[in-house]
């Protein structure tokens, strides 16, 4: 065997992978495992991975009873994994096998059928394309499409929902962005049986408890992340984390060191010139601890959002995030540098701890005015706008219906309006798409529009009565996404970043508590504040701000205008008839300008565009 380039192992880490068919073809050929993943052959079905798998995220107990596989972020024991795997195979009791501290995907297969078990978050789906009588399953969409036959091509109706309006339920959730194969996500599972049978279903909803009070929640939150943060400073070889100077990732940090001894290297990002404040806050929290070895990161030009995208690798799915890829490696050869193995960040915690503004909804139905006067009268003199007019939207948000929002959505697809976002906006069930709406052709828009009919008469699942139930799990859906985009352009650094924040057992802490208790403004993120009092200097738990990086998005994008043109004159949603360039290259060119532009529909367009060039369609 020849010796492995660097070219070579940078390919192993990037497509890490497995794909598998059940039941299993007759003429299948024994199970393979590439490199150490150290995987045990799955009882009575082929499962194959490629690629480099780090240690332990591929974990696997076998008996005569079948097979549990844990991939992802399993932080069980090794007795705990190996006595609960075996419990559930020989009880059939699948369900305990999601309550292991982490996140992770689970399989279990056993001699009449595969069961499949997505973490809470979404960070670790499963693919899968159905054909007559079998079903083939994998981690990444196009390679499924591949296996399964039938040809690979990607789902236009998919990407000009997450490019215009990714936050409205147009599609079912189990649509991917490859055409003919489908995800399971979220708090979702899939049975597939020997018969070919083939059934979805959520196996636990995370709707709030209305008995639940904020002590218990504080309570229940902080069991959950010293558990997750403990289990990962136990394991680490060499603990690293970020420390932006924000509340989420600081807190992690200093979480770690109540379970590390020695010191912890922490890094924050700053650019010269730059009007983001976290840096200062940053310095002055890691002065608490000289247990903290504070590095500081700093940008240039060449890594402001928008350079050097040409060479963000193939990932699974479009990734918005890809606009910034050349800052993201400069942070994470800095981490390299120091030796990093497991390293922390806070994602997830915006998504769990700060309520979206429609939760004021809630409060109009359970008939607490008084709260809702106190509430909106803040956020109103934030924003510099009316208490009334806030109280106003929340009113009306409590008598819209799921169906009703998307009746509303649908036509503004079809007879678009020259809007302008506004904060007050947010109180509705999803935020409506703002002046990218010119972008799709009139025949995508037309489209887009008869999906959200098609949904008007379907009955809403449980999450889909609430909105703020609804906006939060979208958004932990958002930080899972952006936390498995990470994970794969951290491979090749040999880190491997984790996000305590999205573990199961923190989320099931967080949503079971009313998003109203969650929020109680101007405090910010009360909840986090109150789980790790005594835990966390008090100085990081009180600040009420949060680092404003938008400045670098119009630096770079001045700095890129031609390159970003030139994506737009070869744009493959174009040629497929999804968009029309010019109408993007306007909202480009008021960006340039530095007017106001919709920044986050941008990143996900060129998200879309780099994916597209960068995945092999047939």
């Amino acid at each position: 065997m020849r010796a492995l380039s660097t070219a070579d192992s940078i390919d192993m880490w990037c497509h890490r992978e497995f794909t598998g068919v059940f039941p299993p073809l007759a003429d299948s050929a024994p199970p393979l495992v590439v490199g150490d993943a150290g995987l045990a052959p799955p009882h009575g079905t082929v499962l194959r991975t490629m690629g480099r798998w780090r240690e332990g995220e591929l974990r696997s107990f076998q008996c005569a009873g079948g097979s549990v596989i844990a991939v992802g972020q399993c932080l069980a024991g090794e007795q705990e994994f190996t006595r609960d795997a075996d419990r559930a195979l020989a009880t059939g009791r699948l369900l305990p096998l999601t309550q292991w501290t982490g996140s992770y995907l689970c399989l279990v297969v056993r001699p009449h059928e595969l069961t499949a078990f997505a973490d809470l978050a979404g960070q670790y789906p499963l693919y899968f394309r159905r054909r007559p009588g079998r079903t083939w399953i994998g981690s990444q969409p196009a390679t499924v499409a591949a296996a399964a036959g039938g040809g690979c091509r990607p789902d236009l109706q998919t990407l000009a929902t997450q490019v215009l309006c990714p936050d409205v339920p147009l599609l079912p959730q189990n649509r991917s962005v490859v055409a003919d194969v489908e995800q399971l996500g979220s708090g979702q599972a899939l049975r597939i049986t020997t018969e070919g049978a083939c059934t979805q279903w959520e196996y636990e909803t995370l709707l709030p408890d209305t008995d639940a009070s904020f002590a218990t929640g504080a309570e229940a939150l902080r069991t959950a992340l010293e558990e997750s943060v403990g289990r990962r400073a136990a394991r680490a070889g060499a603990l690293t984390a970020d420390f932006s100077g924000g509340l989420d990732s600081t807190s992690l940090a200093f979480l770690a060191l109540r379970h590390k001894a020695g010191p912890l290297p922490v890094f924050t990002y700053h650019r010269a010139g730059g009007d983001c404040d976290d840096v200062e806050h940053a310095h002055r929290f890691a002065r608490l601890d000289q247990r903290l070895h504070l590095q500081d990161v700093a940008g240039t030009p060449e890594t402001l959002p928008y350079q050097r995208m040409e060479g963000v690798r193939r990932t699974g799915e479009p990734d918005p995030a890809a606009v910034g890829t050349a800052r993201t490696r400069l942070r994470l050869e800095h981490i390299a540098r120091h030796g990093g193995d497991i390293h922390l960040g806070g994602e997830g915690g915006d998504a769990l701890l700060s309520a979206p503004p429609c939760y004021l909804a809630g409060l109009v139905r359970l008939g607490g005015l008084r709260k809702l006067g106190r509430h909106s009268h803040v956020l109103a003199r934030s924003r510099h706008v009316s208490p009334l007019e806030v109280m106003g939207r929340a009113a009306h948000l409590a008598h819209t219906s799921f169906a009703t929002a998307l009746h509303r959505t649908a036509r503004l697809l079809e007879q678009p309006e020259a809007t302008v976002p506004h904060w007050l906006d947010t109180v509705s069930w999803w935020l409506a798409p703002g002046p990218e709406i010119a972008w799709l052709t009139d025949s995508a828009r037309k489209e887009v529009a008869k999906l959200a009919r098609s949904r008007i008469p379907i009955p809403p699942d449980p999450a889909s009565t609430q909105p703020d139930v609804h906006a939060t799990r979208h958004q932990l859906r958002t930080s899972a996404s952006a936390q498995r985009q990470l994970d794969h352009t951290a491979a090749p650094f040999g880190l491997w970043p984790q996000a305590p924040f999205l573990d199961n057992d923190v989320i099931r802490a967080c949503l079971r508590l009313p998003a109203h208790l969650r929020a109680d403004p101007p405090a910010f993120k009360p909840l986090l504040g109150a789980a790790l009092s005594g835990a966390v200097p008090a100085p990081v738990l009180d600040r009420r701000t949060k680092g404003d990086y938008s400045g670098e998005d119009y630096q770079g994008i001045r700095l890129a205008s031609t390159a970003l043109r030139e994506i737009l004159d070869t744009s493959r949603l174009a040629g497929f008839g999804v968009i029309a360039p010019d109408v993007v290259a306007t909202s480009l060119d008021r960006a340039r300008m530095g007017l106001r532009a919709p920044f986050p529909a941008l990143n996900r367009l060129l998200g879309v565009e780099l994916w597209l060039r960068s995945t092999l369609w047939r």
